[in-house]
């Protein structure tokens, strides 16, 4: 039986590996929308599970919750950028959330705090947190004065992208 060396030549090697790195260059960018998606998102549901759990415990404890940015963690700030505080009316801090440097996250509104009632309600009037990307709203979460979020539609992302703008 004659013996016949089994393997790949050079050149079948050199194509394969041509061949992935173009397959690569297709993906690597697709994969990285797929990320910034998902972080965007993940950030619109930790904004709205923390200010529904701000009012819930506004309600439970029956005294006043505040919600406010912090830009070191400790007070107060019209920076929500950083993360953000939930505290009592004697400002005992419940919970300190910082974000990454690539979650630039904004609030609008006639306060820079959001404060809940024993009731769940908010004294201010409608604000919203936004997040931009590439000069657009990326998402937004609409409060009312009743303390309940919703989410803003397209076309209210696409009628506010002046937010973002420079």
């Amino acid at each position: 039986m004659p013996n016949k060396d089994q393997g790949f030549t050079l050149v079948e090697l050199l194509i394969t590996l041509a061949l992935l790195a173009i397959v690569a260059n297709i993906a690597v960018p697709a994969f990285d929308g797929l990320i910034t998606r998902n972080r965007q998102q993940a950030l619109m549901e930790q904004v709205a599970s923390v200010l529904n759990n701000a009012r819930a415990e506004a309600i439970l404890q029956r005294h006043m919750i505040e919600v406010c940015g912090s830009s070191d963690g400790k007070t107060c700030s019209a920076s929500w950028s950083s993360g953000w505080l939930v505290r009592t009316s004697d400002h005992r801090i419940l919970q300190l959330t910082q974000l990454p440097s690539h979650d630039a996250l904004r609030w609008s509104g006639f306060q820079q705090s959001i404060r809940f009632h024993n009731n769940g309600s908010s004294p201010i009037s409608n604000g919203r947190f936004y997040q931009c990307h590439k000069q657009k709203v990326a998402w937004q979460l609409v409060l009312n004065r009743q303390g309940r979020l919703r989410q803003a539609t397209a076309a209210e992302n696409t009628d506010k992208a002046s937010l973002c703008s420079p």
